[in-house]
């Protein structure tokens, strides 16, 4: 009868994974879950790693197990500056998970969504400079060979701006191999119908499911220079599916902006041909290409133009490492406060144990020893905290009691009597059972009291009737000034309109005295002309009369007949 496998761990900050604390979750996709985490050498000194690990509800997949080792298999082979590396592999119960290299940095596709909301373009020297570091590393990748020394045939198949990761010292890190295609790959090529990784980064034969090889990573290159340069898709469309049809048409990618030179243009577009026989030959000599085509940045001014443009980013990164130290420190000062120190050890906590494990048992092949770890860590502290609280509870009911009939013992002080030893041997009663005086002093107290309560509620009572009254003779006062103070800007108000109505009146009178001037004046200039004009005709009239008077009429002669001659 098969056994039923162990439920997968609930991962969580300060669980451990065999030497490895886990911090803080840092990543997460549809597979797996990236996780912060932190382990201590021989020598004391601390160190933070990244690990992979498979999502919990995933973790019964064997597929997705093969394909975890599979990238362990795949990368632990790698050793370039250009490349995170893989540092162990292990497997707690049937769950494998990956110690990874902690990239300390910002991924190219913060980079370029942070610039595309400032409408700015990645700067060409700096696009040059990463794409080119990219690119020696997946170098290194594609030249990979076996223990027979044939080619492994590695080809990344996801290489996108997320997966491209940029240090605080400016060097470019590719990672997540985690779908790659490689010859000694035990998990199935892809079934049809399913493509594994990010269209607007597929290479045409890619995308058509046909056999790719090291120049599809290329065209994956090219588009992730386009996207830096552009800001947008080469073969852009508004979706996955409109990107696909036009990446597998006939039809070129969309013109890069003008700014663009001539030369990193032709190196892009080379890199973008959809047939791979006219693509660079190696991701070396996109490389060279693109190195000859623009003088590349160094490594320290993409650092500065990260810590410039990604300042926010990066600050919150920090905090949220440091914030995620502080919790582990103060959960390994507790756990010595319970468990105390470990003797001989550098370490502030106690690891599980572990064997190794049969490589082959597994499927590890050639990738060295696998980890196990049998049960999570032990916590012998948990009956300590227990029987503390179970005492801390009885203590705090003694005490609750204690406080509870501490007035009846007292008010009734009195009830106690003594037995002293006489000189005969006889015991005599020396108090009686009630105390009369301390009843009186009690009665005496409880009126003072009570007189004082009464005293206190009477003052304040009439404290609260005299506010009482000041407030409503306050707002009294504040309406009748209210009031008043209408009534007067109703009044002058009043006036006003009343002085402005006489003053309109008496400029309509003055108006029209002036109207009637201007006519008189007007009838009188009139008149005047008039009269002028009549002694002008009178005197034109005697003048002609005179010279009538004096001329002579001349005198007709007859008229010349037309046929005369003289």
């Amino acid at each position: 009868m098969a056994s039923i496998p162990p439920p997968a761990p609930l991962l969580e900050p300060g669980f451990r994974l065999d030497r490895y604390e886990l911090l803080c979750k840092i990543g997460q996709g549809g597979m797996a879950t990236v996780w912060l985490a932190r382990t201590k050498n021989s020598h004391g000194e601390e160190r933070l790693v990244a690990i992979k690990t498979i999502l919990p509800g995933l973790a019964s997949d064997d597929s997705l197990r093969s394909m975890l080792l599979d990238e362990a298999r795949i990368v632990q082979g790698i050793d370039h500056p250009n490349v995170a590396k893989t540092l162990e592999v292990g497997q707690l119960w049937d769950m494998p998970y990956l110690v990874l290299e902690y990239v300390e940095g910002e991924s190219v596709d913060q980079l370029c969504r942070t610039l595309a909301e400032l409408e700015l373009p990645v700067p060409a020297a700096i696009m040059v400079r990463i794409v080119a570091d990219a690119a020696l590393g997946l170098h290194e990748a594609h030249e990979m060979v076996g223990a027979e020394g044939d080619s492994l045939c590695i080809v990344h198949r996801d290489i996108a701006p997320p997966n491209i990761l940029v240090d605080d010292q400016g060097r470019a890190r590719v990672i997540d191999f985690g779908v790659a295609k490689a010859a000694e790959r035990f998990t199935p090529e892809t079934a049809a119908g399913v493509m594994k990784g990010r269209v607007p980064y597929m290479a045409p034969e890619h995308a058509s499911g046909s056999v790719v090889d090291r120049r599809a990573d290329i065209w994956s290159l090219g588009a992730v220079a386009y996207f830096m340069l552009a800001g947008r898709y080469p073969f852009d469309g508004p979706n996955d599916a409109a990107r696909l049809i036009r990446v597998l048409g006939t039809d070129g990618p969309d013109p890069l902006p003008e700014a663009v030179s001539t030369a990193v243009r032709d190196v892009v577009f080379r890199a973008l041909s959809k047939d791979p026989d006219e693509r660079y030959a190696t991701a070396s000599e996109l490389a060279s290409a693109l190195e000859v085509s623009k003088m590349p940045a160094t490594h320290k001014e993409v650092a500065q133009f990260f810590s410039e443009t990604l300042a926010a980013s990066i600050k919150s990164r920090r905090a949220l490492v440091e914030h995620a130290l502080a919790a582990a420190d103060a959960r390994a000062r507790a756990r010595e406060m319970l468990d105390g120190p470990m003797q001989g050890s550098s370490m502030s906590y106690r690891p599980p144990p572990v064997i190794a494990n049969d490589p082959a048992a597994v499927g590890m092949g050639t990738l060295g020893t696998v980890t196990r770890s049998h049960r999570p860590p032990a916590r012998q502290w948990v009956p300590w905290v227990t029987a503390t609280l179970i005492a801390l509870i009885v203590l705090s009911a003694f005490v609750l009691g204690s406080a509870t009939s501490r007035p009846a013992t007292t008010a009734t002080t009195a009830t106690t009597t003594a037995a002293e030893p006489t000189g005969n041997g006889t015991a005599a009663t020396a108090t009686a059972r009630t105390n009369p005086s301390a009843e009186a002093e009690a009665k005496r107290a409880a009126a003072e009291t009570a007189k004082a309560a009464e005293a206190d509620a009477k003052a304040r009572a009439k404290a609260e009737s005299e506010a009482a009254g000041a407030k409503l003779a306050a707002e009294t006062t504040l309406a009748a000034e209210t009031k008043a103070a209408e009534a007067k800007l109703a009044a002058e108000t009043k006036a006003a309109e009343s002085k402005a109505a006489t003053a309109n009146a008496a400029d309509a009178t003055a108006a029209a005295a002036k109207a009637a001037d201007a006519r008189a004046a007007e009838a009188r200039f009139a008149a005047a002309k008039a009269a002028e004009a009549k002694a002008a005709a009178e005197a034109k009239a005697a003048t002609v009369k005179g010279a009538s008077s004096a001329v002579k009429p001349p005198v007709k002669k007859p008229p010349v007949p037309e046929d005369t001659i003289f």
